[in-house]
């Protein structure tokens, strides 16, 4: 646990120094789609994804 909050320090530390604030979104995206991946399961994901929605 403590890597992934290092990892998420960093991050928001390279969002915020070099004013990258175009990529937080796309991580928020990513963040929550890895978490609907790993607890629901991938055939979930994979319908939306193929619906287009």
């Amino acid at each position: 646990m403590k890597k992934v909050i290092y990892i998420l320090k960093e991050t928001f530390y390279m969002i915020k120094r070099h004013k990258l604030y175009f990529i937080a979104p796309i991580f928020i995206v990513l963040a929550i789609l890895a978490f609907l991946v790993f607890y629901i399961g991938p055939t979930v994901i994979i319908s939306f994804i193929y619906a287009g929605v």
